[in-house]
């Protein structure tokens, strides 16, 4: 090979691997900044669930979660009533039928 063709493809070939390198490179800051983004997103979602956990509760009595238990009861029964019921197939139904012979 001439020193001229020798020359352009090592010249390509860093090329290639300076091109791949800055790849790589910006696919890894872009992946941290989204893990900086999740983490910020998360620790915020944490401190929001633990002033929710630090509020006082509206309700100072029993009175009002027991309201809200037989409301909840009566909810499932209403919806439990509207949902038909499934009769059982006869066991017969359930057997696949054998119509093949046996030759002896």
């Amino acid at each position: 090979m001439k020193k001229s063709t020798k020359f352009k493809t090592g010249m390509l070939l860093m090329s290639l691997a300076v091109a791949a390198g800055a790849t790589t490179a910006a696919i890894l800051l872009q992946k941290k900044r989204e893990e900086e983004v999740y983490h910020e997103a998360e620790l915020k979602a944490m401190d929001e669930l633990e002033e929710m956990m630090r509020a006082e509760s509206e309700c100072d009595s029993c009175s009002c979660a027991e309201e809200c238990a037989a409301a909840d009861a009566e909810y499932q029964d209403s919806f439990d009533e509207s949902v038909p019921e499934e009769e059982p197939e006869e066991a017969e139904d359930a057997e696949p039928a054998d119509d093949t012979d046996e030759e002896a």
